[in-house]
């Protein structure tokens, strides 16, 4: 490795494309109570969760993977060096480029030597993004980035075995769940010449980093560091008018599993996440400062709100989603409630014999071609049903999820299931399976015929309740009770009401003649009718 030594500065570098900055303090001491490695591009969720980890007081070690193309040097504002001071943190920076680690055996092999043992790693893609007119030398150098991040990050995480936390585009990385025979599988677009080791780059960052991996996902990302001397609190700078930036009107965060209360992944194309938020989430995971369990797959999202997340707040975030992940609510699908359900296990043998049976028999689940479908449905217990989606890989039938729906004393609820796990369907799917919409939109018109055939009591509105018959005496009848006379209206004589007789009919000349229907038609003048009566009744009227 080529040391590079300055005033207060200590960069590590295989390539020394990461210009020093005399602005960054480090220490190569790592006596601290938690020490923790992040290795992600420069900038981005990478550089904040460093120093928010930094800021709590922990030492960090920063392995930055540099584009051989994109020259960027890291450095850090004035504030945020005395607050990591003032906190006690430390910070060691090394990085390289993507070309090195994609083909240079030794300089891949350094990777883990200088990272070495820690209690926690981080790996986060943000940041990888080539500026160039040509789009296919984009897809091509991002790809080669990406796949120097991931071998960086699995060189790293041979080391340590502490809390790995992986930081992923929802939208991007969706292939989690690799069999043994794909993880052995090179990558198309690796190269070869660099020994075995650089031609099979994993598939995805949590196979890099290996083991158990904690998945903090996010949205759309928007913000820039705080810790960046580029970073400004105003949008365009002080202004007459100062408009805050988003970083600081949007700082309330949601914490979600990855699988919503109706089994769908939580995060959409709309959904949008500040970097601020996420940064700091990792930070809290790899020191321990929240309730999460290693392994949890969960998202995180940023909405209105102009108050600081206190760490307060992250605790109740974190509580509540890992009440929801041990009660098995984020895989919900349905649920209807009854008042009661007199034979619970009559009710799991209707569904499983004859509801099940002929939903599966319908034209929408029969017509299902491609990839997996439900096939069956068992009764597992007295108060649970199975039902079964089977996939044909490799010619042999294999199960790659269920739902299953539980019949209690005050309702039913339908739960997403994994599959066969040594086939590689053990994990919950995180998109919702091939006709599971029309089971959960039949399981509502099942439960309203349960209600009809007696199997189960519906729950009743409180205007709805019907009146519990019960014997009262019989009232005694009343006296009506008669007002006494008003001597004003009894000297009174009957009014007789007066109709005014005033109108459009009343008051203007009547029409004295038939009003003509044609030019041939003749003016009949009433017998009685003078003709100079007759002349000036026509032009009264006209």
């Amino acid at each position: 490795l080529m040391r590079l030594i300055q005033p207060a500065v200590l960069i590590i570098s295989t390539t020394a494309l990461i210009a020093p900055c005399p602005q960054t303090r480090l220490s190569s001491s790592l006596g601290m109570t938690k020490s923790v490695v992040v290795v992600s591009p420069p900038g981005g969720v990478g550089e904040v969760a460093v120093v928010k980890a930094a800021e709590m007081g922990s030492a960090v070690r920063w392995f930055v993977v540099q584009s051989n193309t994109m020259k960027s040097s890291v450095s850090f504002s004035q504030d945020t060096l005395d607050t990591i001071e003032q906190a006690g943190g430390k910070v060691e920076l090394a990085g390289a480029d993507t070309q090195s680690l994609l083909e240079d055996p030794d300089a891949l092999s350094a990777v883990g030597t200088w990272c070495g043992s820690a209690d926690s790693l981080l790996c986060a893609d943000d940041g990888i993004q080539i500026v160039t007119e040509d789009e296919n030398q984009k897809l091509n150098e991002e790809q080669q980035w990406r796949d120097a991040l991931k071998l960086a990050s699995q060189q790293a995480g041979k080391s340590i075995t502490g809390r790995k936390v992986a930081i992923v585009d929802a939208a991007a990385d969706e292939d989690e769940d690799i069999t043994a025979e794909q993880k052995k599988s090179p990558e198309l677009f690796g190269f070869v010449f660099g020994g075995s080791e650089q031609s099979n780059i994993p598939k995805t960052i949590s196979a890099a980093l290996g083991g158990q991996v904690t998945k903090l996902r996010h949205g759309k990302l928007f913000g820039t560091p705080e810790s960046s001397p580029d970073f400004s609190a105003f949008v365009g700078g002080p202004q007459k008018n100062p408009i805050i930036c988003e970083e600081y009107t949007r700082r309330t965060v949601r914490i979600d599993p990855t699988l919503s209360i109706t089994g769908n992944q939580m995060m959409g194309a709309s959904t949008e996440s500040c970097r601020h938020a996420v940064g700091e989430a990792a930070a809290l995971i790899l020191l321990d400062k929240v309730q999460a369990e290693n392994g949890i797959d969960v998202c995180v999202s940023s909405y209105t709100g102009n108050q600081p997340f206190s760490l307060e707040l992250w605790q109740e975030e974190f509580r509540r989603v890992d009440q929801m992940l041990l009660s098995g609510e984020e895989a919900l699908l349905f649920s209807a409630a009854f008042s009661s359900v007199p034979d619970t296990n009559r009710l799991a043998s209707w569904i499983a014999t004859k509801w099940a049976p002929a939903v599966l028999r319908t034209y929408d689940i029969a017509a299902i071609r491609i990839g997996a479908r439900p096939v069956y449905a068992s009764l597992v217990s007295d108060n649970s049903v199975e039902i079964v989606w089977q996939q044909l890989v490799d010619f042999e039938s294999v199960v790659a999820g269920k739902m299953r729906i539980d019949v209690k004393n005050d309702g039913i609820t339908a739960t997403r299931l994994g599959g066969d796990a040594s086939k590689g369907f053990g994990a919950t799917s995180r998109t919702p399976l091939n006709g599971e919409s029309v089971l959960v939109r039949r399981l509502g018109e099942a439960a309203s015929q349960a209600i009809e055939k007696g199997l189960a009591n519906k729950v009743f509105q409180t205007n709805d309740v019907p009146a519990t018959p019960s014997i009262e005496p019989t009232p005694k009848k009343q006296e009506p009770v008669v007002p006494p006379p008003v001597p004003s209206a009894a000297a009174e004589p009957p009014v007789t009401p007066v109709i005014d007789e005033s109108g459009p009919r009343q008051t203007g000349a009547r029409r004295s003649a038939e009003r003509a229907r044609g030019s041939r038609q003749r003016k009949r003048v009433d017998a009685t009718t003078t003709p100079e009566e007759s002349k000036a009744d026509e032009n009264a009227f006209q």
